[in-house]
């Protein structure tokens, strides 16, 4: 099921939504449809991190997050 959604944009937002819609061939929904994927997984995505943080924390696991990236790369 699909539901509408009316918003609000400033001018310059409103501009560069069309001009990003002109250079991917796509129309205003689907960039904003986008917009909020990325916004949302970027949200749990933070979310799990936090968690892994406070886990490895609690287990005396000290890396930086380069670190972490290296080994599971």
């Amino acid at each position: 099921m699909r539901h509408s959604v009316s918003i609000s944009l400033p001018e310059g937002i409103y501009k560069q939504l069309k001009t990003e819609c002109k250079k991917e061939n796509a129309n205003g929904s689907e960039m904003v449809r986008q917009a909020l994927r990325v916004y949302f997984f970027r949200k749990e995505f933070d979310r799990l991190r936090r968690k892994a943080r406070i886990e490895a924390e609690k287990r005396g696991i000290e890396l930086t997050e380069e670190e972490i990236f290296q080994k599971v790369s």
